[in-house]
């Protein structure tokens, strides 16, 4: 249940930099969303990605290798590839060299914090023509602007992963139309209308067939097949209650300083998906029961042959009863005591506690006060 402890096994300075950087993915995904963009690589850029492996090649015999010659290599050896497959295990070399060398900061410097950022920029989404007129019709003020040149087609393709998303999520039919109107839409964007469109689904049907017939093709086992990691996902409530004080646990451990840690703990098998599994773990740990779940951080860390997942849930507590609470936990005497504070949302109360992991407690100095105007009051 209390996954406390920065780091809980990852290998040191590659599980801070994995966490660094699943924190800055998921202020990124607060900020702007899911985004689809082009790729725009390619052959054009295979000059300068030989002249980059020419420059490396040659620093490094010579005994001045850096960094900067290291990660520009990689970067326009990126930029070459266009084949999906090549290009991936390209990025992830990018990737790869840009971690090493955010270690070697670290060796030098100390480990320094991250403070991924939610100001500085404004989230926007494409919506259906008609929304602000609504917005405006419920006495409120929408803020909208007109999309410019290409970047209508860059937002349309973030829509249909948002609209196509819901559906799965949720699996309302409902959801369909809205999936629909975004393919029309992209369609359009195309110069290809409605009935076009019809055409040529009709035409792929009568070549290849629908999917009525619920026909799965078993491909080809690949030549080496390595055991994928496991995976634990641990889900967890940045709780606020009716004043907008975060609710945390007091821990006191039997041979441990005190600490503070937010409820929560793992997805289970039987839980229909992450968001169940918090619903559930509150039920347990606090008898509560919590409104609408907005995930506003996550982050990951890694040792060999096991990858740990930690999502932070924002959310406002609706009822709590501590009579009800239940769970193993609270019978052993070696999980110590699981006492309920309620704390400030400010960054100054946060500061005051050894809130474990760091990384959240870093994320909250920078961003506690924001938080309370990202959920509706009820």
């Amino acid at each position: 249940m209390d996954g406390s402890g920065e780091g809980g096994g990852v290998r040191g300075s590659l599980g801070r930099v994995l966490t660094d950087i699943a924190a800055e993915r998921a202020a990124q995904d607060t900020l702007w969303g899911v985004r689809d963009l082009p790729d725009g690589t390619g052959d054009r850029y295979g000059e300068r990605a030989e002249e980059a492996e020419r420059e490396a090649a040659a620093a490094s015999s010579e005994g001045r290798l850096t960094w900067r010659l290291l990660l520009t290599e990689e970067f326009w050896e990126a930029l070459a590839e266009s084949e999906p497959e090549r290009l991936r295990e390209a990025l992830v070399q990018v990737a790869a060299v840009a971690v090493q060398w955010v270690q070697s900061l670290d060796r030098r410097s100390g480990a320094m914090a991250h403070r991924p950022r939610l100001r500085g920029g404004r989230p926007e989404k494409l919506v259906r023509d008609r929304i602000p007129e609504i917005i405006q019709a419920a006495g409120r003020r929408p803020e909208t602007r007109v999309t410019e040149g290409g970047e209508y087609l860059a937002f349309l393709r973030a829509k249909l992963y948002e609209e196509a998303g819901e559906y799965v999520a949720g699996g309302d039919p409902t959801e369909l139309a809205d999936v629909l109107e975004v393919v029309l839409a992209l369609a359009s964007h195309h110069g290809i209308e409605p009935e076009a469109l019809e055409r040529m689904r009709a035409a792929k049907t009568a070549e290849r067939g629908g999917f009525s017939e619920r026909v799965l093709l078993r491909l080809p086992e690949p030549e080496t097949r390595q055991a994928a990691p496991r995976t634990r996902h641990a889900v967890r409530a940045l709780l606020l209650d009716e004043d907008g004080r975060l609710v945390l646990f007091h821990r006191v451990k039997p041979g441990l300083p005190p600490y503070w840690s937010t409820p929560g703990g793992g997805v289970e098998p039987t839980d229909a998906g992450p968001e169940e599994a918090l619903r559930r773990e509150l039920d347990e740990e606090l008898g509560a029961t919590v409104g609408p779940l907005r995930q506003v951080f996550a982050y990951a860390e890694q040792t060999l042959g096991l990858h740990y997942l930690s999502t932070f849930y924002l959310c406002r507590l609706t009822s709590l009863d501590l009579s009800r609470r239940h769970g193993p936990e609270f019978d052993d005497p070696s999980k110590g005591t699981y006492d309920v504070d309620r704390v400030p949302c400010t960054s100054k109360a946060i500061e005051a506690l050894d809130l474990f992991p760091a990384s959240l407690a870093a994320y909250l100095r920078d961003h506690a006060e924001d938080l309370p105007t990202l959920l509706p009051h009820r």
